[in-house]
């Protein structure tokens, strides 16, 4: 484990996301003293008919099969909302003594490289309520990288990485702190893994997360998904300006996921 002068915990919520879980846990597990994972066998209540008929695909045993299960602990519970499961795992990690939580969902994948860094800058600098970074999207697989109107996969949005259990700081919205928090933007780029599902996978995460209100779902899955081709145009669910196009990904991606992607774009 990297030695640093904090203590840092990591935290993701497990609900259906399962095929990247023991990916995620050997890219966040060098850097972190415990990991933990909240589950629910229902979803969020942002979406009543989904609370009703869809139970959590994912099985706990999977985390059994880590190296680092030992750092696992596993927070049940039934959250109404995206922030109140996140805030189970942060009080814990206050109880626990942790300076810092970071917030690393099960798709999201950083570079060994800028993982260390992104460690190093927030145990240097840790008067800050939160941090964030830059993150960029893929669609499909890791092969097709979403871009912007101007072409440039880095863009909009940026996902608090991780939160000062130091600081009077919660989570008050989906993964973010609200307008008053002190936040600093780190220079560590998150492979965001989304979209990187099947047909089936992308239509309960659609009906199931928290902007499942938001849009028209069934016209989004099928004139988005279902019939798209190199030449689709629009295609955020809920901001369609934001992801203009899906274009081939050249660049390299972290550690952890370049032997699978190099198996299966052979």
């Amino acid at each position: 484990m990297v030695t640093t002068p904090k203590r840092f915990a990591a935290h993701i919520l497990l609900f259906d996301s399962k095929q990247f879980i023991l990916k995620m846990l050997e890219n966040c597990d060098p850097f972190v003293e415990k990991i933990y994972v909240a589950y629910s066998k229902v979803p969020w209540s942002y979406n009543p008919q989904a609370r009703d008929v869809m139970t959590n695909t994912a099985d706990l045993n999977i985390l059994m099969q880590s190296k680092y299960a030992d750092k696992i602990e596993i927070i049940h519970g039934v959250w109404d909302w995206e922030h109140d499961q996140r805030n189970a795992c942060l009080k814990k990690a206050r109880e626990d003594g942790f300076d810092f939580l970071i917030v690393q969902d099960a798709d999201e994948f950083y570079t060994n490289e800028d993982y260390a860094r992104m460690i190093d800058t927030i145990s240097s600098e840790p008067d800050y309520d939160c941090y964030e970074t830059p993150w960029c999207s893929f669609w499909k697989s890791w092969d097709y990288i979403l871009v912007n109107e101007a072409g440039s996969s880095v863009y909009g949005y940026r996902p608090n990485i991780a939160m000062n259990c130091k600081r009077n700081i919660w989570f008050t919205s989906h993964r973010g702190s609200g307008y008053s928090a002190k936040i600093k933007v780190l220079d560590s780029l998150c492979y965001h893994g989304s979209y990187v599902l099947g047909d089936e996978e992308v239509y309960r995460k659609i009906n199931s997360w928290g902007h499942a209100l938001d849009f028209d779902r069934e016209a989004w899955y099928y004139n988005k998904w279902l019939s798209w081709s190199e030449g689709s145009e629009d295609l955020h669910p809920t901001h369609p300006y934001v992801w203009k196009r899906a274009v081939k990904f050249t660049g390299q991606l972290p550690e952890v996921l370049r032997k699978d992607n190099e198996t299966t774009t052979q």
